[in-house]
């Protein structure tokens, strides 16, 4: 067996080759759907990505018999470490063949340079917070992903459990199908928290940065106090709200507000992904083409992330905004869903997903050690 030899990217080529290694792990799997390779080089380019205004982070690559065999990121959050008061260093963009040695040699390693900037906590996968992808799939391999989620190989979990790394914490996504939701349930939950003066709107696209700052202000309220959760400064919100103009479904971003204080928000997406797989990681004239032609097709959403203040919660305010989308989906053709991810401890989104008819099919669990 050739040795193993865990190298930091240096160079463009480097980076280029970290990106691309994916397309070796996943080749000939149905259900990888390969990322926008443009959109991963803005991602980990520490120039243009704002997490890096208060991260630091090396990415490495695992090399056997001259040929790449691996990847990891190995990152430490600032802010992160400021908001919990803790010492905790981070690993994302896992991806190895399925050889007990190569995952050691980079865990062994992202743990070393985590080590090395004087942390005692390492947690992952975050690619590269709790604001990005995270989890690895630790069940349901025989279906894609939905957009911004994430999916691996069925031998990763044994990968990083037999290197040492325990469970943290589990996030949950739901499926729903339209047909088999109570339709009257979910109305009469709108109609009740209306009827206590809250009020409901989809987001205008013609104050598209107005929403933004609303869409900020609720979010870093609403998931404070959630397990992992980083506040998004304002260049990151600015950042993700430009990358995400062009495709944001208006009827699909709901805020809940009293008189005029906005006190929730409901974010869900389109299942893009369903056109993104056919991409193969391009989006150059013709697959942009391709992909104004499909994306009507998509009849299946993500409900990406839904919040109240707190003084707000627990007067059916959540409810009221799945009933908003719900409403709107339905309106527009759509089929099916996802709620994705909630927190396994996260115990009113758990109850709410239940109560509409909505049921857990996937599970993503994040690992730790100490370092």
């Amino acid at each position: 067996m050739p040795d193993i030899t865990i190298r930091p990217v240096a160079s463009q080529q480097d980076l280029e080759a970290f990106i691309r290694f994916p397309w070796t792990v996943y080749r000939g799997d149905p259900n990888w759907v390969p990322p926008l390779v443009a959109d991963q080089r803005k991602l980990l380019d520490r120039a243009i990505n704002p997490f890096f205004q208060h991260a630091r982070a090396q990415y490495l690559l695992a090399y056997r018999g001259g040929g790449v065999a691996g990847r990891i990121a190995a990152h430490v959050d600032d802010n992160h470490n400021a908001f919990h008061a803790e010492r905790c260093g981070f690993f994302g963009f896992f991806e190895s063949l399925n050889d007990r040695a190569v995952a050691d040699a980079l865990l062994g390693a992202a743990r070393e340079w985590i080590r090395a900037q004087g942390m005692d906590t390492m947690r992952g996968p975050f690619n590269f917070t709790t604001n990005d992808t995270a989890g690895l799939l630790i069940d349901a391999f025989d279906s894609p992903p939905v957009i911004e989620m994430t999916y691996n190989p069925s031998y990763y979990p044994e990968l990083l459990e037999g290197w040492g790394l325990a469970k943290a914490m589990d996030l949950y996504a739901y499926f729903f199908d339209v047909a088999k939701m109570d339709h009257q349930r979910l109305a009469m939950l709108g109609r009740r928290v209306e009827r206590k003066g809250i009020r409901f709107r989809n987001m205008n696209i013609r104050r598209f940065e107005d929403d933004v700052r609303k869409f900020k202000e609720i979010y870093n309220q609403a998931w404070a106090k959630n397990w992992g959760f980083i506040p998004m400064t304002e260049p990151e919100m600015e950042h993700m709200a430009r990358n995400f103009k062009a495709v944001v479904d208006p009827d699909f971003l709901i805020f809940a507000f009293d008189g005029d204080r906005p006190v929730g928000a409901l974010w869900a997406l389109p299942d893009y992904n369903l056109v993104i797989k056919k991409l193969n990681g391009r989006m150059g004239p013709l697959e942009m083409l391709k992909f104004l032609l499909l994306k009507g097709t998509i009849r299946h959403a993500r409900v990406m992330t839904a919040g109240v203040v707190n003084d707000y919660r627990q007067r059916g305010i959540e409810a009221g905004l799945v009933a908003r989308v719900f409403e709107n989906g339905v309106r527009k053709g759509y089929t099916s869903g996802e709620l994705s991810w909630v927190l396994a401890d996260n115990v009113m989104m758990n109850r709410l997903a239940e109560a509409v008819g909505a049921r857990i099919y996937k599970t993503y669990r994040v690992y730790e050690a100490k370092v």
